[in-house]
C-alpha cells in the first residue's frame, strides 16, 4: 500500500515537472535511447529527472544568458542615445550661424563686407547641414541593402591624385602636411566614380580630423595581391595612414560601426556623427572590395587600408563626356514642378544662372500644361506634390507622344534608391534627393542625352 502510494505521489510530480526537466537515458552503445513519458521512480522508464547539481548548472546557465540578454538591450539603449545626442548637436551646430547670417544679411548694405561674409558662412553651413542628412540616407541605405552602384571605368590614380589636390587647402590650414604616392602606371577599376570619391574625401577628412597640427597624413595608391569579395587576385589597393591620435584595440574593434566614435571632451573639438567610416565600408564592400582599421595604440596614428578588385582590361572605354559637355555648354529647355513655391523660384534661378531657358509650376496639372507649350527637353519635377503626385506626372508624360521624350528628374526628399522601385514603372530618367547640389544639377543636364532634344 505505501509503495503504491509513493508510486503515486511520484507520477503526480512528474507530470508538474517541465519536460525540460528530463534527460534521455542511453541504453549503452549502439542501443538508440528511449523517449518516454515520465513516471514513478520504480517504472524504470528512459528518462530520469536531473540531479540537484544539473538543476542548479540549467538555473546558472539561464541566469547568465539573461543577463548577457539584458546587458546587450541596455547598452543597445545607451547607444541609441548617444546617436539621438550626437544628431542633434550636430544639427543644432550650423542653425547658430545661419541665424546670425539672416540677422547680418536684413540688416547690412547688400554689398558690405559683412553681407559677403554672411553670405559664405551661410552657404557652409547649408552644405553642412545637407552633408548630414546625405550621410544618414546614405548609410540607411547601404545597411537595408538598397544602394545600387552606376559602374563603369574608373581611373583610380587620377581619382585619388584629385582627392589628394582637392584636400591640400583644408590641411594646409589645419597644419597638417599632406602626401600622396600614386602608382606611376594608370591603375583601373569597375566603379561608381561619384562613391569612390566619397570613400576617398572620407578618408582624408576622417584623418585630417584626428591628426595635431604638426602631424602627417600620406594617401598611398599601388597594385598589390589580395583577396575581396569575388576572389583572389591583382588589387587596387589605397592606404591613408596618419600619425594623429590612435585608436585604443577596443575601439579599433568597432570603429566601423554607425555612431561609434573615439571618445571625445564634453566641447567634442572634432566633431562628426560617426557616420562616415561606416558609409566607407558599405560602399568598398559593395565594390567588391575590402576595408580594415589598424592603430599601434593612442597617440600613434593609425592606418586604413582599401583594397578593390582591378579592372579586367587597364584600358579607358570611349566615352560620349565631350558631347555631353558640349550639350550642357548651350542653354537647354527645363521645366521645374515643385509645389514649394520658394523652392521652385531659387531652383529656377540656380538652372538660369547657367545659361538655360528655365519655366516653373507649381503643381502637376499646370506643369502638364505649360510643357505642352514650353515643350522642355528637362523636367525637374517634385516627387511628392499634392493631389497629382510625381510619378502620375511622370506617366501622364510618357503616354503623350509629344511628351514622352521628355528627360525626366524626380526631386525626392527620400532616399532616392527606395524610390528607384516605384519610378521605374512611372518613367523617370533620374533621381535627384533634396536639395540638389549644384554639381548635381549641372550632371544633369549633361546626362539628357542628344537624342531627346525636341526642338
Amino acid at each position: 500500500m505505501k509503495r503504491a502510494n509513493r508510486q503515486t505521489e511520484h507520477a503526480e510530480a512528474a507530470e508538474k515537472r517541465p519536460w525540460s526537466e528530463w534527460r534521455l537515458r542511453s541504453r549503452g552503445a549502439g542501443a538508440p535511447s528511449e523517449v518516454a513519458a515520465p513516471s514513478g521512480e520504480e517504472s524504470g522508464a528512459s528518462l530520469q529527472r536531473p540531479t540537484e547539481i544539473e538543476r542548479a548548472t540549467e538555473i546558472d546557465d539561464l541566469r547568465e544568458r539573461l543577463e548577457r540578454a539584458e546587458e546587450a538591450l541596455r547598452e543597445a539603449d545607451r547607444r541609441d542615445e548617444r546617436c539621438l545626442t550626437v544628431l542633434s548637436q550636430e544639427l543644432r551646430a550650423p542653425l547658430v550661424p545661419l541665424r546670425n547670417g539672416l540677422v547680418v544679411l536684413s540688416r547690412a548694405n547688400p554689398t558690405s563686407d559683412e553681407a559677403r561674409r554672411a553670405r559664405t558662412v551661410m552657404d557652409r553651413q547649408v552644405s553642412q547641414l545637407a552633408q548630414i542628412a546625405d550621410d544618414l540616407l546614405d548609410v540607411t541605405r547601404l545597411t537595408r541593402g538598397r544602394a545600387r552602384l552606376r559602374l563603369e571605368p574608373v581611373h583610380l590614380s587620377s581619382l585619388v591624385h584629385h582627392a589628394v589636390e582637392d584636400h591640400r587647402t583644408t590641411f594646409v590650414a589645419a597644419g597638417i602636411r599632406l602626401e600622396g604616392k600614386v602608382d606611376a602606371s594608370p591603375i583601373w577599376v569597375d566603379g561608381d566614380p561619384t562613391r569612390l570619391v566619397q570613400v576617398i574625401d572620407n578618408l582624408l577628412a576622417n584623418a585630417r580630423r584626428f591628426t595635431r597640427p604638426g602631424g602627417e597624413v600620406v594617401a598611398t595608391l599601388a597594385r598589390e595581391r589580395g583577396e575581396s569579395a569575388i576572389g583572389e587576385g591583382p588589387m587596387a589597393v589605397i592606404r591613408v595612414r596618419d600619425t594623429g591620435v590612435g585608436l585604443a584595440p577596443h575601439d579599433v574593434a568597432r570603429v566601423f560601426e554607425a555612431f561609434a566614435q573615439a571618445p571625445q571632451a564634453i566641447a567634442r573639438p572634432r566633431g562628426g556623427l560617426g557616420l562616415g567610416l561606416t558609409m566607407v565600408k558599405g560602399l568598398v564592400e559593395l565594390h567588391g572590395g575590402s576595408i580594415r582599421m589598424t592603430s599601434e595604440g593612442l597617440g600613434r596614428g593609425a592606418e586604413v587600408t582599401v583594397a578593390l578588385p582591378l579592372r579586367g582590361t587597364q584600358a579607358e572605354d570611349a566615352t560620349d563626356m565631350g558631347s555631353r559637355a558640349s550639350l550642357a555648354s548651350r542653354g537647354r529647355r527645363v521645366l521645374v514642378i515643385e509645389h514649394n513655391v520658394d523652392a521652385a523660384d531659387t531652383l529656377r534661378d540656380v538652372v538660369r544662372l547657367g545659361g538655360h531657358d528655365v519655366r516653373v509650376a507649381y503643381d502637376g496639372p499646370a506643369g502638364l500644361a505649360l510643357a505642352r507649350r514650353f515643350r522642355p527637353e528637362i523636367v525637374i519635377c517634385d516627387a511628392s506634390l499634392p493631389e497629382m503626385d510625381g510619378y502620375d506626372v511622370a506617366r501622364a508624360f510618357r503616354t503623350d507622344p509629344s511628351l514622352r521624350a521628355t528627360y525626366l528628374v524626380a526631386l525626392s526628399s527620400q532616399a532616392p534608391l527606395e524610390d528607384r522601385g516605384t519610378a521605374g514603372p512611372s518613367g523617370f530618367n533620374q533621381h535627384l534627393t533634396k536639395p540638389p547640389s549644384l554639381e548635381a544639377l549641372d550632371l544633369v543636364l549633361q546626362e539628357a542625352p542628344a537624342a531627346l532634344d525636341i526642338n
